[in-house]
């Protein structure tokens, strides 16, 4: 198949390529009165079954006859109250309108449609939009003989986009066929599951997929009855929502994130936000619970508006899903914010403030909620928020957050450039001081263990959490900045009553942030990894190194406003962006991000416009760099975050309303491919050849950097163990309740991935 390169990689949850023995007994249905083997009776059906089975040279055009035929043999019989389903050949009819986009060329896929009475003969005729879809099949063409076929990789990939333009569906169902044979696929919140391979003799797997589309397995879920699709006169517009939370209705809720855990809408053109996600039964933590205590004095400034979450249910049970010995139950979050991606901040002192205010509201949350985020990326910071006026206000004026317009102009109550999104991975930082109801219950049961495990998205997470261990490589420590006596007026008058004590910090002649270098520690650390390992705790300042990295990627990615409409390929961005795009948690791989800390060239790596930015991005490196745990006495908590806000404010304030405040165009970005590989295509595209970069291509950057901030491609592993503890599942996923929903329970850990109390700061 042409372009299969550019599919999405379904999960092969435990990495074993040997097919579930049970798949058909545990995923697949049949009637109760009677046997499928009753329609092979048919004429028809046997003429085109034997057809096919009897030809040299078998088509998908055939294969399609035979499930159509098939299709309605069983709607007639057993399903004639249900809408007929129809198959397609993806050859002639294709398929738009995905939530993602890419770029596959011609296709050799099979789409399966609900046929309702608002489609035509001519609709069926023509394309239809992929929130119409109801299962994929894939045909392989032509292979060698005693071939397997291929693996799930290229139909789980169209499976999972399928899935997730049907927020409405839980589970989906998909073939991978063949000339010589055919297997089911299964796709759930957990990933894409295949069976074993089936020969051409054996057509009863097939009937099977084809009657559990008409009725799905009671045991499993299929459906959540909470959404529905919004009456449209143009199937071809926008798919819209209408999804029921509670005593509400929200209607028109229009698609901006769909994956495997998570589903994002806008209810039409209103600041509200319905959020869906599957969440480990087993978790210390809650994302409402987190809100909760955040809101407790009315909205948070720096946050998101939440009005509530609760679990999904389906006929009085909870939707949940179950892998092995591990349960996801189905949460929605009804927001009253609604923000736009951090890409499109207008201009760089718009995004430095952001930055700035991004630092503040986090350090307000560890200071006076005890909440730690420990997942700041791109994709969780939302600019020009707009918020649902419910007449809540935030009461509590003496210790709130003071953002970055206040501090400069003394705008009483100036509201944040930025919000803080995405609580899922928070916790509470002291156990001691926890108040969230279901950490609480856990925490009298469990052993409290240290925040060890590794969350968020690669490219963001700090370099010691990355590695799951406390640093022993970089002694390089700087001084706490100073701000100017202007700045530093204006500064210590707007946090006047903060609490930190930080604010009006200053250096000794001799310290570094309050501490000295100890050898004693240093010698000791640096001959026990081990030791390392299990000093290790997730601190404040990995979250403010996280932001550092999300300063990192928006300004190598940034291109300002004027610039050519298709840059040359640059070849310090792509040395520079190999070291941080392609980082991953993997033991074996090494971390190459502390290259664009150490080797100090941000002004050859940025924009030529943006050159002037380089300084700020080494003075922020060099605060960012040591590993601040190796002092004696160990800084406080805040010591990045008030560094790197000094040093921010310092720049805004020169910058701001001057020239050196570059504008920024927010449709793309600048275009990371390797530049040899670029003038390779470009003596191609003289000769007339097709070039795989086209003027879209920065667009498309773009789209995928934003996808890759998405809960789907978030990593979880425990730091002691180094193995996977979210997204690594059992092969073998079955349900524990009957029925649509399900109220299983899973046991809870042995421990409790949270913090003690704070060893370097007595909190």
């Amino acid at each position: 198949m042409a372009g299969i390169a550019s599919m999405p990689e379904p999960r092969n949850p435990t990495g074993d390529p040997t097919p579930p023995p049970t798949f058909t007994s545990t995923k697949l249905n049949k009637p109760t009165n009677g046997t499928l083997d009753a329609i092979l009776e048919d004429r028809e059906l046997r003429r085109l079954l034997q057809n096919y089975t009897s030809s040299t040279r078998r088509t998908c055009d055939m294969f399609v006859q035979l499930l159509n035929c098939a299709s309605r043999l069983i709607h007639d019989k057993w399903a004639s109250d249900k809408k007929l389903i129809i198959f397609r050949d993806g050859h002639v009819h294709k398929q738009r309108g995905l939530l993602h986009e890419f770029h596959a060329g011609a296709l050799d896929l099979g789409m399966v449609i609900d046929v309702t009475h608002g489609l035509t003969d001519v609709d069926l005729d023509n394309s239809l939009p992929w929130y119409l879809v109801s299962s994929t099949v894939e045909w392989q063409g032509e292979r060698d003989p005693g071939t397997q076929i291929a693996s799930a990789l290229y139909p789980g990939g169209y499976l999972e986009l399928a899935n997730h333009c049907r927020p409405d569906l839980v589970t989906m169902y998909g073939i991978l066929a063949s000339p010589g044979g055919y297997s089911i696929l299964y796709h759930s919140p957990f990933g894409v599951q295949e069976s074993r391979e089936f020969g051409w003799s054996d057509v009863g797997t097939l009937l099977a997929y084809i009657y559990t589309l008409y009725a799905p397995r009671p045991d499993l879920p299929s459906r959540d009855p909470t959404i529905s699709r919004a009456t449209t006169t143009d199937i071809y517009a926008p798919p819209a929502w209408n999804v029921c939370a509670g005593g509400e209705v929200y209607e028109n809720c229009v698609s901006k994130c769909g994956r495997d855990k998570t589903w994002v809408a806008r209810a039409g053109a209103s600041p509200v936000t319905i959020k869906d996600t599957y969440r480990d039964v087993g978790a210390c933590f809650r994302e409402g619970e987190i809100y909760d205590i955040l809101h407790k004095n009315g909205p948070a400034p720096g946050f998101l508006k939440v009005k509530k979450e609760y679990d999904v249910r389906c006929g009085g049970r909870r939707i949940a899903v179950t892998s092995g010995n591990v349960t996801w139950v189905k949460k929605r979050l009804v927001m009253h914010t609604y923000g736009q991606p951090l890409r499109k901040c207008a201009s760089l002192v718009e995004f430095l403030k952001c930055m700035y205010d991004i630092l503040e509201a986090h350090r307000w949350a560890v200071q006076e909620r005890n909440i730690l985020h420990r997942d700041i990326s791109m994709g969780n910071i939302l600019v020009h928020a707009d918020d649902l006026d419910d007449g809540q206000q935030f009461t509590d004026l003496e210790h709130r957050p003071i953002f970055v317009n206040e501090v400069l102009n003394g705008d009483f109550r100036a509201p944040p450039m930025g919000r803080l999104a995405d609580m899922d991975n928070a916790a509470e930082l002291v156990p001691e001081k926890a108040v969230s109801l279901n950490f609480v219950l856990k925490k009298n049961r469990l052993k409290v263990q240290p925040l060890r495990c590794r969350v968020g998205t690669p490219m963001y997470i700090a370099r010691s959490p990355a590695a799951a261990r406390i640093l022993d490589y970089d002694l390089c420590f700087d001084f706490m900045p100073e701000l100017p006596s202007d700045l530093a007026e204006k500064y210590c008058k707007a946090y006047s009553t903060d609490r930190s004590g930080m604010r009006t910090f200053e250096e000794g002649e001799l310290s570094f942030h309050g501490g000295i270098v100890d050898r004693k520690m240093r010698t000791e650390y640096r001959d026990n990894r081990a030791l390392r390992a299990t000093r290790f705790q997730h601190r404040p300042r990995h979250d403010a190194e996280s932001v550092f990295w999300c300063m990192a990627v928006f300004l190598l990615l940034a291109v300002p406003l004027g610039s050519p409409a298709q840059d040359a390929g640059d070849l310090p961005l792509y040395h520079a962006w190999t070291c941080i795009g392609d980082h991953d948690l993997d033991p074996a791989v090494i971390d190459e991000r502390p290259t664009l800390i150490h080797a100090r060239r941000w002004e050859h790596w940025l924009h030529k416009d943006l050159a002037h930015a380089g300084q700020l991005m080494n003075l922020l490196a060099d605060q960012v760099s040591p590993e601040w745990s190796l002092l004696t006495p160990p800084p406080h908590m805040f010591n990045l975050h008030e560094a790197m806000q000094r040093i921010l404010l310092t720049y805004i304030h020169m910058w701001d309303n001057g020239e050196k405040d570059v504008g920024f165009d927010t449709e793309r970005l600048r275009d990371t491919t390797d530049p040899y590989n670029w003038k390779y295509w470009e003596q191609k595209r003289k000769e007339n050849v097709v070039s795989p970069k086209d003027e879209s291509r920065g667009k498309r950057l773009a789209d995928d950097i934003e996808e890759k901030e998405e809960p789907g491609a978030k990593r979880q592993r425990n730091a002691t163990e180094g193995t996977p503890s979210e997204d690594v599942v059992d092969h073998q996923s079955t349900l524990s309740t009957p029925g649509l929903a399900s109220t299983g329970s899973l046991s809870p850990p042995s421990s409790l991935d949270v913090h003690g109390v704070d060893a370097e700061t007595g909190v």
